[in-house]
């Protein structure tokens, strides 16, 4: 009876103890797969958090060269206006202003161009001097000087002539008068001839009007954008 006991209670040690081994290894394996969730968790969360960091940069990236692009795109526009010195619109201005100007100056003037010549004494102008027809020279200050019609008031060299107004059909006096509407190397310019004669140079003398409101109303419509 006193072994069956003794086996008994050794029995129930052994069973004991091994009770307790499986749940330290129960314990240590649920540490071991808290520590490894964390870990991933962590991982993913920096993972996820660098994702995030590289979309904003991307983002601003992308922000920064639309608003250096929409600005280059601006600037070209704006600069591609400036350069403009003539156009039909400023053509259309002139004309209103002449008709104006003349009317205090008590003169109606009239617009010609290349194939619609105003008849100075004989000389068709402008196409005479810009054809330089039968050796005529226009010349500024008794200085001969490359004239060019000019649509958008550039020349490749000198005068760009971009306007060409007279009152010779309507003055009945000899006090005539054509002027030439110019752009010397972006400067505008109002040259006057009333010549009603001849020379052996053929030339055909030109000077700056001296007329100040003419002047200031083309350089006015020169410079308008």
């Amino acid at each position: 009876m006193k072994k069956v006991w003794i086996t008994s209670l050794l029995f129930a040690a052994l069973l004991l103890t091994a009770c307790q081994k499986n749940r330290e290894v129960i314990s240590t394996s649920s540490s071991t797969i808290a520590t490894k969730e964390t870990s991933m968790s962590s991982t993913e969360h920096s993972s996820a958090k660098k994702e995030v960091n590289s979309i904003s940069t991307s983002t601003e990236s992308v922000s920064e060269e639309q608003e250096i692009s929409e600005s280059s795109s601006s600037s070209i526009k704006e600069s591609q206006v400036v350069n403009i010195l003539w156009s039909e619109a400023k053509a259309q201005q002139l004309n209103t202003f002449m008709a104006s100007w003349g009317q205090t100056m008590k003169q109606s003037y009239k617009e010609y161009g290349p194939g619609n010549n105003v008849n100075l004494y004989g000389l068709q102008l402008p196409d005479t001097v810009l054809a330089n027809t039968n050796g005529w020279q226009a010349t500024v200050n008794n200085v001969p000087i490359t004239l060019t019609w000019s649509e958008n008031g550039e020349a490749n060299a000198g005068y760009a002539l971009v306007a060409v107004y007279s009152d010779v059909e309507t003055q009945a006096s000899l006090a005539k008068h054509v002027y030439f509407f110019t752009i010397d190397a972006g400067v505008p310019k109002v040259l006057v001839t009333s010549q009603n004669q001849g020379n052996p140079d053929n030339y055909l003398y030109f000077k700056e009007t001296e007329n100040q409101q003419l002047k200031d109303g083309f350089t006015e419509i020169v410079g308008n954008v």
